[in-house]
């Protein structure tokens, strides 16, 4: 069953009860002040415009709640503006991240190019909350405002939803030559591109890390969904798959045999699940919380996403195994899963401690070796196909790397807020001792 079928047995109905309000309500929401900048309205109503192409919802219908929304929160924000105006926007922005620039930039334009600016500044994500509201607190008539918020709401709903619907038309076209998990891997590669770059742009947050870590997410993300889509559609790999099968008992003697079992158990999810714990104490007990929030959270994650796609793809082991396993689905394997994450883990947190060149090195060595040998080991005793591995990998060096950039992301933000607060306490600092010192009061003071 494929992705997009998937969507539609499982959320299909609800969609069709909730979908159009939905979309009503973000349209709505997005058009009012102060609120427009926290409701990703135009975000649903694209995806209004996707699922209409996949035969989810009616394009028509989407097309009429989309710009009645619009039109209804254009009017909602005139009518504030025409009744509490300007005060009511500086009162309560502050608690909306609203920036008074915006605000008087808006009203420039209003009152030198009404009608442009109503039509246009729908279109624009910054000011489309305020135009209305503007226009309402500058008095301009109703009539004249109704017409151009009608054009306004009915282009911008038409083009956002078109948008939504050609993008669906062209992802059939690409899934159906490149595979619908590959695409959606493109997709979801194509936004963290664009995330990452605004965010450095704006914090420079990722300045010093590079993008080394974006690559390999992406990366990891491509490898987890090519396995993916190949196991489902019986393609390449599944033949590599019982080729490895076929062969890897030729190879069996009792001395590796015992070796490699051994390997199997030490590096089980239960085993590294309780050293992730000891870890994350021992981090905490340092006072290393960042490290300790990355290790629980990717380990964490790991889990729970490698237990959700087997229950989806429900692929059966290899009949002819070495040792007893569980009654579980294969694909992916989960010992390859969590065995990237924590060694990959053992990596990143302490290569830098060790100072010596040559003992860093042996270290990273050991450690790839390390997870290496926990995934040869599943393939080796036949409780897994090659290819479950690999998507272990894939699945445990996305989670991973994706939990690092959230966290440095959160950092940054943090720290970029910290460095802002000590320099206004600085400043603030510097004032008061600054009016001391003119004060005549104070003056008479410093002699006495």
């Amino acid at each position: 069953m494929s992705i997009i079928n998937t969507i539609q047995v499982l959320s299909g109905p609800v969609l069709h009860h909730w979908g159009y309000w939905i979309i009503f309500l973000a349209s709505i929401g997005e058009a009012t002040p102060l609120i427009g900048a926290l409701v990703p309205g135009h975000t649903i109503v694209i995806l209004g415009g996707f699922l209409a192409k996949l035969g989810i919802l009616h394009l028509g219908s989407v097309l009429i709640v989309s710009a009645l929304g619009a039109i209804i929160g254009d009017f909602l924000g005139y009518w504030l503006g025409r009744r509490y105006g300007h005060n009511f926007i500086m009162k309560y922005g502050k608690y909306f991240f609203f920036k008074e620039k915006y605000f008087e930039k808006t009203k420039k334009l209003i009152a030198h190019h009404t009608g442009k600016t109503i039509i246009i500044g729908r279109f624009n994500p910054v000011i489309r909350a305020l135009v209305p509201f503007v226009a309402g607190s500058s008095n301009i008539s109703l009539l004249k405002f109704s017409f151009y918020n009608i054009v306004g709401g009915i282009s911008w709903a038409v083009s956002s939803v078109l948008i939504g619907f050609i993008f669906g038309q062209s992802y059939e076209i690409v899934a159906k030559y490149i595979g619908r998990f590959i695409t959606i891997a493109l997709i979801i590669s194509i936004i963290l591109i664009f995330l990452y770059r605004f965010i450095n742009e704006k914090k420079h947050i990722f300045l010093k890390y590079r993008p080394y870590l974006l690559i390999l997410n992406i990366s990891s993300l491509y490898l987890f969904s090519k396995m993916l889509e190949d196991v489902l559609d019986s393609e390449l790999v599944t033949k590599w798959d019982i080729w490895i099968y076929l062969h890897i008992v030729s190879f069996w003697n009792p001395l590796l045999n015992k070796f490699m079992i051994a390997v199997s158990d030490i590096g089980s999810p239960l085993i590294l699940g309780i050293c992730s714990i000891l870890l994350v104490i021992f981090l905490a007990h340092r006072k290393q919380w960042y490290n300790s929030m990355i290790v629980f959270l990717s380990m964490t994650g790991g889990w729970i996403f490698t237990s959700l796609v087997k229950i989806y793809v429900e692929r059966p082991r290899p009949d002819t195994v070495l040792i007893a396993v569980p009654d579980s689905y294969s694909f992916p394997s989960a010992h390859a899963t969590m065995a990237i994450i924590f060694f990959s883990l053992l990596i990143y947190i302490f290569k830098d401690v060790i100072k010596d060149r040559l003992m860093r090195i042996i270290f990273v060595i050991l450690n790839i070796g390390a997870l290496l040998t926990i995934g040869f080991s599943r393939i080796y005793l036949n409780v897994h196909w090659m290819s479950d591995v690999l998507a272990g990998f894939g699945l445990g060096m996305f989670c991973l790397t994706f939990v690092i950039l959230i966290l440095k992301i959160i950092e940054g933000f943090l720290q970029k807020r910290k460095s802002k607060n000590d320099g206004n306490n600085g400043i603030m600092a510097k004032s008061v001792w600054l009016f001391g010192l003119l004060h005549p009061a104070s003056r008479g003071q410093i002699r006495g």
